[in-house]
């Protein structure tokens, strides 16, 4: 019954397949909305996963499956985000009390007696709106944040990834592959997570070369 404007500055959902791992509580508070059953219908089931010392195969294998007396899904679940938020818009878009306003990007945000105003950027078209809360879902980067003069407490990964997704059958090659794997190996570590058909591999860059040298 509460009126809702979610504002996104892309103009439309981003393909990419950016986060693919989901974890059983995730789930759980999914089911509800029926958003769960959309995205395990799509994704692929992981009842384990593993460190592993490459080339030699030694592996820690973490069995998931322990949780099953805790959760529904005793599993991690590898499924694209691009499928979770296309499900949550679908949900999103037959509630009469929501909108989703795409090509809208929020610049700033101020408070006031009656609640708060966010500055929207349309394509070079500035405009007000008002409403008695905002909740900033706006990432690592977030405008509303600055806007408040909130710091962004905590600690930062140093690290960058470079993530190619190929068809080659790692499966077939790797004695013992779990689906979601974290390969260690003299020189530089990589991970090799699945994604239905696909494998998604996240190389670690080495210090002493660029990024770009690397990605060649």
């Amino acid at each position: 019954g509460i009126r809702v404007r979610v504002f996104e500055s892309e103009p439309q959902l981003i393909d990419d397949p950016r986060a693919t791992t989901f974890h059983p509580p995730t789930l759980d508070m999914l089911e509800p909305y029926g958003v769960t059953k959309a995205m395990v219908a799509e994704g692929v089931q992981c009842p384990h996963w593993q460190i592993r010392w490459h080339p030699s195969g030694e592996r820690a294998v973490f069995d998931v499956t322990v949780l099953q007396d805790d959760t529904r899904y005793p599993y991690r679940l590898q499924c694209e985000q691009t499928v979770l938020s296309r499900e949550l818009l679908k949900r999103l878009q037959t509630m009469p009390e929501a909108t989703v306003e795409f090509s809208a990007r929020v610049t700033g945000v101020s408070q006031h007696a009656a609640g708060a105003s966010v500055t929207i950027d349309r394509g070079g078209r500035e405009e007000i709106v008002r409403g008695h809360w905002v909740i900033g879902a706006d990432g690592a980067h977030s405008a509303v944040r600055k806007s408040l003069g909130l710091e962004f407490e905590g600690s930062v990964y140093p690290e960058t990834n470079l993530i190619a997704t190929v068809r080659f059958p790692f499966e077939d090659h790797l004695e013992g592959l779990s689906w979601v794997s974290y390969c260690w190996r003299d020189g530089g570590n990589f991970s090799l997570l699945r994604v239905r058909d696909l494998w998604r591999v996240a190389i670690y860059p080495l210090a002493n070369k660029s990024i770009e040298e690397q990605l060649t």
